[in-house]
């Protein structure tokens, strides 16, 4: 069964606008730095300026948005998720009974794919999804927006992208490993937990308690240890993520910094000035948000798309 299946046009839509929503919030952030650089640059210049109020509404005004936008995408986003997660239980628990007999799986296995199982799927849909198609455009649309202020710094944050999509790359496959092999063992312990507590009147009168308690110690063993191990790859990849947003934050402070006091080790490029400069400083760190934004949902596809192929081939 595929993620997308049976999904009503309203869910789809629900999807796109939750893009919407992500990408209307980077734009509020542009706005928020223009607003931020028209209303100090004349304070350090030592200028008066008649338009001041204009720029702090516009300010609050960019800053309400970016609320709102986050809120909406949110909202928007988890009422796709639950239209998925509605069709894809509609669809699994007949099947699962029906052919409960030929699969050999414990029932608190079904159990557990059917609950959590589903959910897991809910959240990789209502997060995820859409932040995957908002960080590929919302990179985008901050060096677009840095371009006419100062193409170097605009190229300087684009270059950074390449080392860390490679980074991600290599984080992310071995996460999709890890997390594969937590929800199996996840899976497992559920179904012995559900199967022991409706045996339990008969585990009592054999005198086997101490064996079940051994059994089910060892599989929560197992979980503990391949949790541990997603934990560790998910550290991983927030360093990689963590690390590429400083260098280039740091690259384009101190390539600005250097150009407004002339002490660049090469001629020029271009000319700025402290207006500019400011503007993609506070621009620079909106260039990574998106991914950040992906990377702490990265854990929930890595859930969500495991629980999916559980669905599929369990």
């Amino acid at each position: 069964m595929s993620i997308g299946q049976n999904v009503s046009p309203e869910s789809v839509r629900a999807c796109s606008g939750a893009v919407v929503a992500w990408l209307g919030d980077t734009a509020a952030a542009i706005i928020f730095a223009l607003a931020l650089t028209r209303l100090l640059a004349p304070i350090v210049a030592e200028t008066g300026r008649d338009d001041a109020a204009i720029w702090i509404l516009l300010l609050v005004a960019a800053a309400t948005l970016r609320g709102l936008a986050q809120a909406g995408a949110m909202m928007t986003g988890l009422r796709h998720g639950m239209a998925i997660a509605d069709a894809a239980r509609a669809r699994l628990a007949p099947a699962l009974i029906a052919s409960a007999a030929g699969r050999g799986r414990l029932a608190g296995e079904d159990a557990e794919l059917i609950v959590a199982g589903v959910d897991r799927i809910e959240l990789y849909v209502a997060r995820f999804l859409p932040l995957r198609r908002a960080a590929m455009l919302s990179p985008l649309l901050v060096a677009l927006a840095a371009f006419p202020a100062s193409w170097v710094a605009a190229a300087i944050l684009l270059a950074t992208l390449i080392p860390f999509a490679i980074g991600m790359a290599l984080a992310g496959g071995a996460a999709h490993r890890a997390s594969e092999d937590q929800l199996g063992a996840l899976s497992r312990l559920g179904g012995l937990f559900v199967d022991r507590v409706r045996a339990l009147p008969l585990i009592l009168s054999c005198g086997a308690e101490d064996r079940v308690t051994r059994h089910i110690g060892v599989a929560a063993q197992d979980l503990a240890t391949r949790t541990l191990g997603v934990l560790r790859v998910a550290f991983v990849s927030s360093a990689i993520l963590e690390f590429f947003s400083a260098l280039a934050v740091a690259l384009v402070a101190v390539y600005c910094g250097f150009s407004l006091l002339g002490l660049l080790p090469f001629a020029a490029p271009e000319r700025l000035d402290f207006a500019r400069a400011f503007f993609v400083l506070a621009l620079a760190p909106e260039f990574y948000v998106g991914m950040r934004r992906l990377a702490a949902a990265y854990h929930e596809k890595q859930q969500g798309v495991a629980a999916h192929s559980d669905i599929e081939f369990g």
